[in-house]
């Protein structure tokens, strides 16, 4: 397993400021982390050194919240709401899972797009159909430490079968079709057996939990789930009122409730606790994830993509609730680009008729991909910055490029018109990864062209029909938009 303690001296470029603007700075990396650095760091006898001149640079992008197993499935769906996407999106009727060449190479091509667009270190909520084991686990490892990225796979788990999370009314006879959900007991041995295996603190490969939802999961998964998070010091994530439906469910189960609110009750709030998504939210959940520092997860390209609504930045912000970014699964949002999810998120809300006094920032958005993504990844406050102490991931940007030309402010020009294509070099932990467009030791085409054969048998051999399942869930769905409800969060006509 690469380590990524590389020794590194970064020598003459400009660092972008968290604050704006941008200064000489070069950097020393030491076994894998920021040693030293200063507009003119004396070299080391025999240290590596990577030309940075007409470089800007920025600590490495992290994308708090994905799913690597959708990688086989940009462009499949299109105006499908969640309810109905998941069920061909999860494959919730197949009882076969891929082989481990298909899970490796879909793992790989997930992580090579992310490191050619700057993204360092990514959250990996990693469902496998029918469910995760250990030997489904391995490939997935082994791609993201071949490649030279910092993960950190979340087992995504649930003990409900898909149907029994939902408010259905009437004939379940449909769940027959769905494959049996595993035990508790079993989630939580893999779990121990996966973090004994391969879980770094502080390393390339991190391992955490990833209860599915509050509606997906019974209590005892949550509480056991997170209790182990706690005890082994793992990250841990839940998907939160993505829909109108969730919303719907929560008060129907809970007596008026929100599942925030729930949760609080539980005590599965507050660190490590991340909640993805978080649309649909009152002011006392904001309120309640503030008060616990509660991460939230804002998947704006995702979210519209199935019109799940738009969560409520503003106010979150408003309300002092530390907040992030993730693309979620290319299923959904095909392209795992950071930049282009931080400038959606930087426009989008300004047209919410907020003060422009208030509209958020280019450099709120870059700090939700850097520093504020780091706690999501295990790694406390040391990933997201380029200070001493701090993993040695950067990113080298081309100061010459038609992005920067004429250069007046590089953050906003960064945020606001950068583009892969702008990137010189990739470092993770010392190793330089991409250099000149290309990841060192990766035959792209051949990568691509095993993407595309995996795939197509994949199509093949997740079979099954989801009609009776999807026939019930449609039926939901379309109960729960007609329902009233105390909160709204979609755009309005």
């Amino acid at each position: 397993m690469s380590p990524l303690t590389g020794d590194l001296l970064v020598k003459g470029g400009e660092l972008i400021g968290a604050e704006g603007g941008s200064e000489p700075c070069d950097v020393l990396i030491r076994n894998g982390e920021i040693a030293e650095l200063g507009p003119s760091v004396s070299e080391p006898p025999g240290i590596a050194t990577l030309d940075a001149s007409d470089g800007l640079l920025t600590p490495g992008l992290i994308n708090a919240h994905m799913h690597s197993a959708e990688n086989f499935n940009p462009g499949l769906y299109e105006n499908l709401p969640l309810d109905l996407w998941f069920v061909y999106s999860h494959q919730v009727t197949r009882d076969e899972p891929m082989s481990a060449e298909a899970i490796y190479t879909r793992t790989m091509l997930g992580a090579a797009q992310m490191l050619l667009s700057g993204t360092t270190a990514t959250v990996d909520f990693l469902f496998e159909a029918p469910e995760i084991t250990v030997e489904t686990l391995e490939p997935v490892v082994r791609a993201y430490t071949d490649i030279g990225m910092r993960a950190t796979i979340l087992l995504g788990v649930a003990d409900r079968p898909f149907l029994a999370s939902l408010p259905v009314e009437g004939d379940l006879s449909a769940v027959e079709q769905e494959a049996e959900p595993p035990s508790i007991d079993g989630i939580l041995e893999i779990a121990d057996a996966a973090v004994d295996r391969w879980h770094e603190p502080g390393g390339q490969i991190g391992i955490g939990l990833g209860p599915s939802a509050p509606q997906r999961c019974s209590d005892e998964l949550m509480d056991r789930t997170m209790a182990l998070a706690r005890e082994r010091d793992l990250a841990w994530q839940t998907h939160v009122l993505e829909t109108r439906t969730q919303a719907v469910t929560s008060r129907e189960w809970h007596g008026g409730r929100s599942f925030v609110d729930v949760l609080d009750d539980r005590g599965l709030l507050g660190p490590p606790a991340a909640l993805a998504h978080t649309i649909w939210l009152t002011e006392r959940d904001m309120e309640l994830m503030s008060k616990t520092d509660t991460t939230a997860i804002h998947c704006l390209m995702s979210n519209l993509r199935l019109g799940d609504g738009i969560a409520k930045l503003p106010a979150l912000q408003r309300a002092g609730v530390h907040t992030t970014l993730g693309t979620d699964g290319r299923g959904c949002d095909e392209t795992y680009d950071m930049l282009e999810l931080a400038r959606m998120t930087a426009l989008i809300h300004k047209a919410r008729g907020e003060h422009f006094e208030r509209w958020t920032t280019a450099r709120e958005v870059l700090g939700m991909t850097t520093r504020n993504a780091s706690r999501c990844t295990g790694h406390g406050e040391r990933l997201g910055r380029v200070e001493v102490g701090a993993k040695g991931d950067l990113v080298v940007w081309n100061a010459n490029s038609i992005t920067f030309t004429p250069l007046h402010e590089p953050l906003r020009q960064l945020v606001f018109g950068g583009r892969p294509a702008d990137i010189k070099t990739v470092v993770v932990g010392g190793e330089p990864v991409v250099v000149d467009g290309k990841i060192k030791g990766l035959d792209l085409d051949s990568l691509i062209r095993d993407a595309r054969h995996h795939a197509d048998a994949e199509l093949v051999a997740a079979g099954g029909d989801p009609g009776p399942v999807e026939d019930v869930v449609r039926r939901v769905f379309e109960r729960a938009e007609a329902a009233p409800l105390d909160v709204d969060s979609y755009i309005g006509p």
